[in-house]
Parts: structure tokens; C-alpha cells; sequence
């Protein structure tokens, strides 16, 4: 099936296609001009699918760690890790991924005071359902910052990043934010979810009729970072690596020009996915929530 980064971003030119993203994207090339509506409406279900994939062994270890809380929103139960107390620091993770990702956060931040909050979004990790979407996920980060705040500052990683924005743009009060590896506008993801699965403008066209009835209004810009972040007054760091094949550099830099007073950091060699494991990346987020730099 596809990778970690499933369909909501670019995939490396030299990266093997898996057997099932092969017949996905038969299918769409073939069947997609002679049936578009009949087809947008497989990629509408597609875009907002979501899959579990193996937690790491660090991850594993510190959730072990942790307080495990369920909060029920809107009848999902939401699974939430908790460690320490002081300040809130709210950890949002990527597509396909889940709050424990922020394993390598979580001693720095505590040492530094500071409490760790991190919520499995629905269809993610050990919250149950299949299926979300940025709305939705926004919702449980505001209940989860009423249950636990005030969200002192944030992290957040790719898809996660859209989610902060968003909420933060509709109410939640942050004071200092780090984003990883976040995607500027929503057109770049589908875009690659396009490219990724071979899937013909008309299909295209059909799905997002789909998701403008289901979502009303100018839901394109409403959801893009950049759109969120202009009048945001809270401090923020824009961490990027020039090597992230799924959200290219340049999305980070968009939102670092976007958003007023932000800084941006880059990396490199770690992709979207090890930038999180890196101690650089770690000390100078720590720093950063603690006002050092």
C-alpha cells in the first residue's frame, strides 16, 4: 500500500511503488475519464482515510511512561498521553502518525518544567475510527486544551501543523509554537494525492465538488496554513529539512513569511520523518518554548 506519508504529499522520484498503489493507480487512469463522478467519489473516501502503522520502539517506551487518559469527544474516545506537570506543551502529530511520536521531546520538556500532552487524533494510534479530517481534529484540540490548559505551547508535526493553525486561528490561545515539517496550502496536497495516484483532473474535479458540499465555503484557503497564521500574534518557529521529499522546504518557508515575527530553521539529511528523532531539532524546540532563543 503506500508509505508512512500515505497519499497527502509527494514521494521520492527513486522510491519502489508498493503492488497496491499500482492497481490504484490502474484503476484511476483507466476508469476515471470513463467515470469521474462514479471515481471522485473513491478518492473523496481516500483522501480522508487514515492507517496505523508499527509505533517504534521509542515511542513503545514512552508511552509506557505516561498517564493514559481517554476523553470522550463527540462520542469518540480520544486516547491522550500525559507526562508530568507544570506549563502545558501539546504535541500534535502528522497523518498516520500518533502522540507518542513526540517520545524524544518529552525528558528535555520535563526537565524544563514543563507538562507533555500528547492526543492520538481520531483514526490514529490507539483512538479509534478510519477516517478524519482537519475540522474534526481541530475540535479535539480544542477540547483537549480546555481539559488540560492552557496550552502554554505547542509542537506539531505535518498534517498536525494545518490542524494548530487552524484551531489557533478559531480560539486556542498559544503563546510559543514550533511547527515541523508543515505544509503551507491545502492545493500542494492534493496536488501530490493527484500525482501519487495517477488520478485524471476530471476525477479530481468531482471529488472536491464532494467536499465543497460537505464542508460549505472558501474551504481550500479556510484550511491552508498560510491563510491561519497572518494575523497570529504568538511567538513561532518554523523548523523545515531541505531533504523532505513529502513537503518540500519551500512550504516551510511560506508559512516563516506568512506568519508575522517567525523564525525559521532549516535542516538537513533528516527528512520528514527522522527531524523528530533529531537532538538539534529537540534542543532547539526546548529552547525555544523556554524563551532561551
Amino acid at each position: 500500500m503506500a508509505s508512512k506519508e500515505q497519499f497527502h504529499g509527494g514521494r521520492a522520484q527513486d522510491r519502489r511503488v508498493p503492488p497496491g498503489l499500482r492497481v490504484m493507480r490502474f484503476l484511476f487512469a483507466r476508469l476515471g475519464p470513463l467515470f469521474p463522478a462514479l471515481m471522485g467519489r473513491w478518492a473523496y473516501h481516500l483522501w480522508f482515510r487514515t492507517r496505523r502503522f508499527p509505533e517504534s520502539a521509542a515511542g513503545k517506551n514512552m508511552a509506557a511512561c505516561a498517564r493514559r487518559d481517554t476523553l470522550l469527544i463527540d462520542n469518540i474516545p480520544l486516547a491522550v498521553h500525559v507526562w508530568g506537570e507544570g506549563p502545558m506543551v501539546l504535541f500534535l502529530h502528522g497523518w498516520s502518525g500518533r502522540g507518542s511520536q513526540v517520545a524524544a521531546f518529552v525528558e528535555p520538556l520535563l526537565a524544563a518544567g514543563y507538562q507533555v500532552v500528547a492526543p492520538d487524533a481520531p483514526g490514529h494510534g490507539e483512538t479509534p475510527g478510519d477516517s478524519t479530517n482537519i475540522l474534526e481534529v481541530a475540535a479535539v484540540v480544542r477540547a483537549v486544551g480546555k481539559k488540560y490548559g492552557p496550552v502554554y505551547a505547542a509542537i506539531s508535526h505535518s498534517f498536525g501543523g494545518m490542524v494548530l493553525a487552524y484551531a489557533m486561528n478559531h480560539g486556542l490561545s498559544v503563546e510559543r509554537v514550533v511547527l515541523i515539517s508543515a505544509p503551507a496550502h491545502i492545493d500542494y496536497l492534493m496536488q501530490g494525492f493527484a500525482e501519487t495516484l495517477a488520478i485524471p483532473d476530471a476525477v479530481i474535479a468531482a471529488m472536491q465538488q464532494r467536499i465543497d458540499r460537505r464542508f460549505k465555503g472558501e474551504i481550500w484557503q479556510r484550511l491552508s496554513v498560510v491563510y491561519n497564521v497572518k494575523d497570529l500574534s504568538a511567538a513561532a518557529l518554523i523548523i523545515h529539512d531541505e531533504d523532505d521529499v513529502s513537503v518540500p522546504i519551500e512550504q516551510g518557508k511560506m508559512i516563516a513569511e506568512a506568519w508575522p515575527g517567525a523564525r525559521f530553521m532549516k535542516t538537513s539529511g533528516l527528512g520528514h520523518g527522522r527531524i523528530l528523532r533529531s537532538k538539534a531539532v529537540v534542543t532547539a524546540a526546548t529552547a525555544f518554548i523556554e524563551g532561551k532563543s
